[in-house]
């Protein structure tokens, strides 16, 4: 045996640990390779796939490789969703996820992928508030008056929504208020709307959008209240919920997520650059367009709050035995 032996074994083992570091910091610096993949669990055309192609078109251009939308609707967003837990762990195929991704877990008995184990988030992208609206022929004004109201008449008032988290979003209220405000399930949104504003449904549940919000314009609709802890900068001066019921806090957020085990270094390399293109004027201004606000959250934020919100709902969920199967 040489005599040093010991010496080299040294040496070739801090080499080896120097380029496991180097290695994923280096595919961080040359990703893209390829066409990167972003899902998206909604069919074309709504808000939200218009806003992903235009980051999709602003990425294209700064990576020099193109960025596929892929629209993957279905099973609350599922389907989507399990496209990416099922990909290569290399950070080219993405993933857009809404308030279902950390409630999923909990709604549904059997899942194709495991939320926390399949999947790592990347950032928050943006925030969209939620508010009540009502008919203008509709007693209450205001948090209080319709916490007022709800208590007085349990049972007897009725909202609409469209879709599974919204309802969570108003038991939680009635959890925290005391009241027992009826649920009536809608396919969609625009239907709900349609009933509000005929007069035959009492409350919406809805996102603060500025199409719903010129009905309020007309006189044709009211704003009860925005749910989130903070106000909407498309509604100053309405109330937050939170006024009348301390504490309440209620929005959804649109995050963007990829496989569990991409290397850190190349999650943060993703981060980073879609966060430059939220911050471009013209994409800053489609998100303001459609109700939103940018967030641009780092990866341990992201993930911090999918765990915080899986523990925020989970009681919700037992309370109401909420089923998605």
């Amino acid at each position: 045996m040489p005599k040093n032996f010991s010496r080299l074994c040294a040496l070739a083992t801090a080499s080896l640990c120097a380029s496991l570091l180097v290695a994923p910091a280096a595919q961080a610096q040359e990703f893209p390779t390829r066409a990167v993949r972003l899902v998206v669990p909604f069919p074309p055309g709504g808000a939200t796939d218009a806003l992903a192609r235009q980051i999709a078109e602003k990425l294209s251009q700064q990576w020099k490789q193109p960025v596929l939308v892929e629209n993957k609707p279905g099973a609350n967003t599922m389907l989507g969703t399990d496209v990416v837990a099922k990909a290569a762990a290399d950070g080219h195929t993405l993933g857009i996820v809404t308030g279902s991704h950390v409630i999923n877990p909990l709604l549904a008995s059997k899942m194709p992928y495991d939320t926390l184990k399949d999947l790592t988030g990347v950032m928050m992208l943006t925030r969209f508030h939620m508010a009540l609206y009502a008919n203008p022929s509709f007693p209450a004004n205001n948090p209080a008056e319709l916490i007022e109201l709800a208590k007085k008449n349990p049972g007897k008032i009725a909202y609409g929504s469209a879709t599974t988290q919204s309802y969570l979003g108003m038991e939680l209220l009635n959890e925290m208020a005391g009241t027992k405000m009826q649920y009536v399930p809608y396919k969609g949104s625009a239907q709900a709307l349609t009933d509000v504003l005929g007069g035959h449904l009492q409350l919406m549940i809805d996102p603060v959008l500025q199409s719903t919000l010129d009905h309020s314009k007309t006189g044709k609709l009211k704003v009860i209240a925005t749910l989130a802890a903070q106000p909407s900068a498309l509604t100053p001066g309405v109330a937050l919920m939170a006024s009348a019921v301390k504490g309440f806090d209620y929005s959804g957020v649109f995050g963007l997520v990829t496989r569990a085990g991409t290397p850190p270094a190349l999650v943060r390399r993703i981060r980073d650059d879609f966060a430059g293109v939220l911050k471009q004027p013209d994409v800053a201004a489609r998100i303001r367009d459609i109700g939103q606000e940018p967030i641009g959250s780092t990866p341990e934020e992201y993930n911090a709050y999918i765990q915080a919100e899986m523990k925020k709902w989970e009681p919700v969920v037992k309370s109401t035995g909420a089923k998605l199967d």
